[in-house]
């Protein structure tokens, strides 16, 4: 009967999260799928630099605010009650702040990068080779910013085809690109450039088509009107902070990883991350059609209703990603094999089990995360992942010396940690 339930009620969604999972899925994807290419052409240490890049670019939300989740709550809230108005306002306000803080982040990334790869990664390699990757990233994160700032919109609408109808062409092009530019020359740093290129290509693309969504092109202009600028922080502030714990935990341990241990530990972290993840992101892209409908239904969802969209939710990203995870567990050494090859597989089947494993618990989240934010409750949610994401952090540097083993198996703190969103999300039934 539970079984059943959960069925049609999944198969009333799927259209949308068919959607959701090209629109996310795809980019990961087409990065598993360059990284023997690019690891067999770049080798483990330009390689290595070539994750740390993208690293830094997963920061981006750093940059916004929380400008792209805000603008999500606010647009699928407004056009629920028919005001658009509203929602081009608080898609032009989100901009305003996206472009202040990728212009921030621009300027200082720019500044410092010299300082930063001298005093953190000089593992990594000379300096004058990392500094220029880190001197652009700021203008690759603040291009990001941009593009997830459209791309929230047309969520917020529930309009998950229009982004995948741009996300799946326009990144797979950027891999066949970056699949040619590797042929034709080893330049991390060019790969980089034309990275960021592609990627703003892309961005004016997606705001076209939310001026399409919205009839109206005033949302590819910023706003400046204090009422919306604010009306925006108010919920990505905690976003924000959030999105800082979030970091904590995607990013800073491959940070650790590339700057005590080198580029060649990075590289091996990264590649078996890459498979990691997809057990967790695609129940997560699959989750996130909650945000926006449970947004959309404001005070008038019953607490009932809302714990039974909680518990549904939780028990199929937990089930995915249990499907996904538990073949490659068992699977690990094979896979990497054919995969990298024989000796990668030697040295980091472990590495891998390990780091599905971590994923699998941390999927159990997943819906509990979607509530809180489509439930105005931003605030609970940014309190336990901070507080996740600083833990595992000190753990991953105190460990660091260990080995890349010791840091991936210290990641088990944040996905326990944040198992308290399910209990912060459960609505309380008055009798």
């Amino acid at each position: 009967m539970i079984f059943t339930r959960l069925l049609l009620r999944a198969r009333s969604h799927a259209p949308r999260a068919v959607w959701a999972i090209a629109d996310q899925g795809i980019n990961p994807a087409v990065q598993l799928a360059l990284t023997p290419y690019l690891l067999g052409r770049l080798g483990k240490a330009d390689f290595g630099i070539w994750v740390l890049a993208n690293t830094f670019l997963s920061l981006s939300q750093l940059v916004s605010s929380g400008a792209g989740v805000a603008t999500t709550k606010h647009v699928s809230a407004d056009l629920a009650i028919g005001a658009k108005a509203d929602a081009i306002s608080a898609t032009r306000a989100a901009l305003t702040i996206v472009l202040l803080g990728g212009t921030i982040a621009i300027l200082l990334t720019w500044l410092l990068a010299p300082t930063i790869a001298r005093s953190f990664f000089t593992q990594m390699g000379p300096s004058e080779h990392i500094a220029p990757i880190i001197a652009l990233s700021g203008l690759a994160a603040a291009i990001q910013e941009v593009d997830n700032l459209y791309a929230a919109a047309m969520r917020g609408a529930e309009r998950f085809d229009l982004c995948a109808k741009i996300e799946v062409p326009t990144r797979v092009a950027m891999g066949v690109v970056i699949a040619l530019l590797v042929w034709r020359s080893s330049d991390v740093y060019v790969l980089f450039v034309d990275l960021i290129i592609m990627m703003a290509v892309k961005a004016v693309l997606k705001a076209l088509q939310a001026g399409r969504l919205f009839q109206s092109n005033t949302c590819l202009c910023p706003s400046t009107s204090g009422q919306s600028i604010r009306r925006v922080l108010r919920f990505g502030v905690w976003q924000w902070l959030q999105s800082a714990g979030t970091a904590l935990f995607s990013a800073t341990d491959q940070l650790i990883v590339g700057s005590l241990l080198g580029a060649t530990a990075l590289t091996r972290y990264s590649v078996c991350l890459q498979i990691a993840q997809y057990v967790h992101v695609i129940p997560s892209v699959m989750m996130q059609i909650i945000f926006p409908r449970v947004s959309a239904l404001g005070p008038q969802l019953d607490p009932r209703r809302g714990n039974e969209i909680l518990w549904s939710a939780t028990a199929l990203s937990t089930g995915t990603a249990l499907l996904l995870g538990i073949p490659i567990i068992l699977l690990a050494y094979p896979l990497l094999k054919v995969w990298v090859g024989g000796s990668f597989a030697d040295d980091n089947h472990w590495l891998l089990i390990v780091l599905v494993s971590v994923h699998i618990t941390l999927a159990i989240n997943i819906g509990a995360y979607f509530v809180l934010l489509g439930s105005d409750r931003p605030a609970k949610s940014a309190g336990i992942v901070l507080a996740a994401g600083t833990v595992q952090s000190a753990f991953a540097i105190a460990v660091a010396p260990f080995g890349i083993l010791a840091v991936a198996c210290n990641r088990i703190f944040y996905a326990l940690l944040t198992l308290f969103l399910y209990r912060a999300a459960k609505f309380k039934i008055h009798e």
